[in-house]
């Protein structure tokens, strides 16, 4: 029977504790479980204790218990050349989409988890939730294509909450068409709309006997990475070209003995090698924003490209399955055929008649044994990335002979369900033309920004708008966004300006503003104004979190007496200096880890020092040394 600790903290009573300790828990990720309809996963320390993967997606909710959901389909009046018509259909139209989406697992599911994990293992507890270290949501829909027929396509992209019950803001800006298709099918109990997720976890891989070298120049001059200095690159487009690699040699895996998970080590090699040659970029809010190249097709085409391609092969593969069943059940069946009819000729021979009870179809599916079918993908890995400023040289070593660190994406999808029987309120019609719409509001969104990332290093940022209209005045505005007010707006804000002499209509769109981020420490940067036009404000921090892999090489542990390491990273904040620690006791065989540090998007450069803890002698110091590295190798006392 689970503690009542266990009960309480299932309830949502304890979450500000895994908050705090997030960036602590080392769960093992090929010693995962399935317990009821969770995923549990042990840790690393204690065997007996396990976390669970939040993986069911909900529609966040008013206290009323209506969705947190709008739909609205707009149109603006223009004229149109009709050839002498009265009667015409006004081509200014589209919609909007804004949902707040959590990820929740039910009370009883963590029960029914418990009592199940306590068949397989008497002394498992379930200690609680994982808490993700980054995630995208694709909302996914259908269109017409060009061929006529519907395809699934990606229609927008968004940062996902990394807590349990925490919401996060996911908004669309739809086409005339794309907005009739969408609100045809909220007509129905099941529309075509759902929400695909994609989420990073840390955690560790047990020691394996493999190695692993990639050589940076091949991977650099790779043509899938011919653009990526100027326009980002996908997880999975990524991936595509790393396997690539693999093939021609560029990438190197060496393996001792048989390891059937090898595929899981690879990719933990890739991660480590993405870490050193990429950063990660922003999300998409409601305009296509990472259309950076004239005649290069945008994000949001080129993920539904990778959907496509993902389903098609997975197609491909099932019907590749299913004739090989077909064929082997045929044989089986013509191997019984052949045997009954040979037995039937001994028994005539004999003056025997032979009457079997039964003769089997000539292509009985039960008569070969059932391969598992590929699952189609509901998505393709969103996850999008740039070159780093600074390209690395030589051949990079991976030795994955100990605790590695690793991170893993973890996909799961859901239907947004019926939400019009829930919330008629919740769909609109307008027409922006009507006096009552002579104002424009100005929607402002944090892009890949979750509400723990203020507790970690976001103080609060304001936003301050200013309009010049046409009459002469102006209408200035501020929103100040801390921590509170993003919880409670659920990532939705938004200023309004009016129609002041404003008779130029494209005129009357253009605004500026700027921003001051305050982080902690008291750190702000302040924008310049920027001129804009977009009726979305998507705002990215100017400083962003970068992963620092540090690893200790384990024979220098053993032939040294190394009892334990101290890692100390420092960096510029303006005048301020932050730092990071990072420690290792050898005891625990893990001598992988990894930290973030906050920096600008081209600026890598940081400082290390390094405490050695040796058996029988005085720590010994290595001082203070630049460094500019995605990942930091030890393996000398001296440097």
């Amino acid at each position: 029977m689970y503690s009542k600790k266990i009960i309480k903290w299932s309830l949502g009573l304890f979450f500000l504790h895994f908050i705090l300790i997030g960036s602590a828990q080392q769960i093992l990720f090929d010693k995962g479980i399935r317990a009821g309809e969770l995923q549990l996963f042990p840790e690393l320390s204690n065997p007996n204790n396990f976390y669970y993967l939040p993986d069911k997606v909900v529609v966040a909710s008013h206290p009323d218990g209506k969705p947190i959901f709008s739909f609205i389909r707009y149109v603006r009046n223009s004229s149109t050349a009709t050839g002498g018509q009265t009667i015409t259909e006004a081509n200014d139209a589209g919609g909007v989409l804004h949902v707040l989406v959590n990820l929740s697992v039910p009370p009883d599911m963590v029960r029914d988890a418990q009592r199940e994990l306590q068949r397989i293992n008497g002394g498992g507890q379930i200690m609680g939730p994982i808490v993700y270290k980054s995630g995208k949501i694709a909302v996914i829909s259908s269109i017409v294509g060009t061929d006529g027929e519907m395809t699934r396509k990606v229609i927008g992209l968004g940062a996902a909450p990394i807590l349990e019950n925490e919401k996060a803001a996911v908004s669309v800006l739809l086409t005339k068409q794309g907005a009739d298709i969408l609100w045809a099918t909220f007509q129905t109990p099941t529309p075509d709309l759902s929400f695909a997720f994609e989420m990073d976890a840390r955690g560790y891989l047990s020691p394996k006997n493999v190695k692993i070298e990639a050589n940076f120049e091949q991977i650099y001059s790779h043509k899938a990475f011919e653009a990526a200095a100027v326009s980002p690159v996908f997880a999975a487009e990524i991936k595509v070209a790393f396997d690539d690699l693999v093939n021609k040699g560029a990438i190197k895996v060496t393996q001792i003995g048989d390891d059937a998970e090898l595929n899981k080590m690879r990719e933990t090699a890739y991660n480590q090698l993405v870490n050193l040659i990429f950063d990660k970029v922003g999300g998409q809010s409601l305009n296509d924003l990472n259309q950076i190249m004239p005649g290069q097709k945008s994000m949001l085409d080129r993920a539904t490209d990778m959907l496509n391609s993902a389903r098609t092969e997975a197609k491909a593969d099932n019907e590749k399955i299913e004739k090989s069943e077909k064929e082997k059940a045929e044989h089986q069946a013509q191997v019984r055929e052949g045997a009954r009819t040979a037995m039937d000729s001994v028994y005539k021979s004999r003056g025997i008649a032979y009457a079997p009870t039964s003769k089997p179809s000539s292509s009985s599916p039960q008569d070969a044994k059932a391969t598992p079918r590929v699952p189609i993908p509901s998505f393709a890995v969103t996850a999008s990335f740039v070159f780093k400023e600074v390209k690395r040289r030589g051949t990079y070593f991976i030795d994955l002979n100990k605790y590695t660190e690793d991170q893993r994406t973890f996909p799961f999808a859901e239907n947004v369900g019926n939400i019009l029987s829930k919330c008629p309120t919740c769909f609109f019609n307008v027409n922006l033309d009507d006096p009552l719409y002579k104002q424009r509001e100005v929607q402002i969104r944090l892009v890949d920004v979750n509400a723990s990332d203020f507790d970690k290093y976001i103080n609060s940022v304001e936003v301050i708008m200013h309009k010049l209209h046409q009459n002469g005045e102006e209408t200035e505005g501020n929103i100040l966004i801390d921590k509170i007010a993003f919880n409670e707006k659920g990532n939705n804000f938004s200023m309004i300006y009016g129609w002041k002499g404003d008779e130029d209509r494209a005129k009357w769109l253009e605004y500026e503003y700027k921003t001051r981020w305050i982080f902690a420490g008291g750190y702000s940067i302040e924008s310049d104004w920027q001129k804009q036009i977009s009726a979305v404000i998507p705002l990215s921090p100017p400083l962003i979190k970068k992963d620092v892999y540090v690893e200790v090489d384990p024979e220098l542990v053993n032939t040294e007496g190394v009892r334990g390491v101290e890692v100390k990273l420092s960096y510029k904040q303006g005048d301020h200096e932050d730092t990071r620690l990072v420690n290792f006791k050898v005891n625990d065989n893990v001598l992988s880890k990894s930290t973030e540090l906050l920096l600008p998007k081209n600026v890598d450069d940081y400082n290390y020092e390094v405490t050695w803890f040796l058996k029988g002698k005085q720590p010994l110091k290595i001082p203070k040394t630049p460094y500019n590295y995605g990942s930091l190798y030890l393996d000398s006392l001296t440097h």
